[in-house]
């Protein structure tokens, strides 16, 4: 018995070891994303940066900062790739806030345990409880079914951060629809990995952020990515067209974009932008031809 016992502890660390040799998957940290806080976006006079941190990454993947407007009917999100930037951090530019004064709504319904006071911040509350998002019957529909099937499911994790005295004061502050974002972790086909919450930035007018060389470079040429297909063909929606060259569809197939071509058309006219043909961009060192509707798969690398 005495043996016996001995011989325990040292059978037992050879078989621990050869389960982790063998099955090396249990050896490995969960992959796990944190989309760090925004202070605020511009409207309109230039873009934000967003940043991530995402702990054991693991090869052949892409990082994308997901973002939309805080609106009452259109809540399918879009993204743009984020870039490495070392110690697992990781960034993406936003595209600039357009100009859109954030719709209010009271809530209709009254019941005996609400708080009079604060019918902006229950109404945003039943919409996101809400499976048709529409707390009062006022909004379309149609619409919603459109523009909200995918984004709907997004929950909006900041809400849990407030109560409803300080979310009616946060609303009441507010002149321009916020933006919501969050960061995602996707594999070669494009499918979700790891998530980090959703948060919420504030659009305003005195909003100056500091992008280095290479932000600014990106938000000249950015490659928006679409997760529904009435997006194609429309402009991001309350997103301003600068800088946006190229789409990316929910099959993963790169284009140029259609609708802000106009806007790219312009801003080549810039006395400091080289011009490589009327039909043609550069895009990190690749050739991006408008003249063609569907162009390719988008790589894990460069969308």
């Amino acid at each position: 018995m005495r043996r016996a016992r001995s011989l325990q502890g040292p059978f037992l660390s050879v078989v621990a070891l050869f389960a982790l040799l063998t099955f090396p998957a249990l050896a490995e940290e969960p992959l796990r994303v944190y989309a760090e806080d925004v202070a605020c976006l511009p409207i309109e006079e230039g873009n934000g940066v967003g940043w991530a941190r995402v702990e054991n990454n693991i090869p052949d993947t892409t990082v994308r900062l997901n973002f939309r407007r805080l609106n009452d009917v259109v809540e399918d999100m879009y993204y743009v790739q984020m870039r490495p930037a070392g110690s697992d951090r990781y960034w993406g530019v936003f595209p600039k806030a357009e100009d859109q004064v954030l719709d209010r709504h009271d809530l209709e319904e009254r019941r005996r345990d609400r708080e009079d006071d604060y019918e902006w911040a229950l109404w945003w509350r039943e919409k996101q409880a809400s499976d048709d998002r529409d707390p009062n019957n006022e909004l379309d529909d149609d619409l919603i079914r459109e523009r909200a099937s995918l984004g709907k499911q997004v929950s909006r994790d900041w809400l849990a951060t407030m109560d409803n005295e300080t979310f009616q004061e946060w609303l009441e502050q507010l002149e321009n629809e916020p933006a919501e974002f969050y960061t995602s972790v996707h594999d070669p086909t494009g499918r979700l990995i790891a998530k980090s919450k959703t948060k919420v930035i504030e659009v305003v007018e005195n909003c100056r952020p500091d992008l280095t060389p290479q932000q600014l470079g990106e938000a000249e040429n950015l490659t928006v990515g679409e997760t529904a297909h009435w997006q194609r063909g429309e402009e991001v929606f309350h997103w301003l067209c600068d800088g946006i060259i190229a789409r990316i569809n929910p099959n993963m197939i790169k284009r140029g974009d259609e609708r802000c071509r106009a806007c790219v058309i312009a801003w080549w006219g810039k006395p400091a932008v080289l011009i490589p043909t009327a039909a043609t961009a550069v895009i990190g060192g690749g050739i991006l031809a408008f003249d063609s509707p569907e162009l390719t798969a988008a790589s894990p690398t460069e969308p």
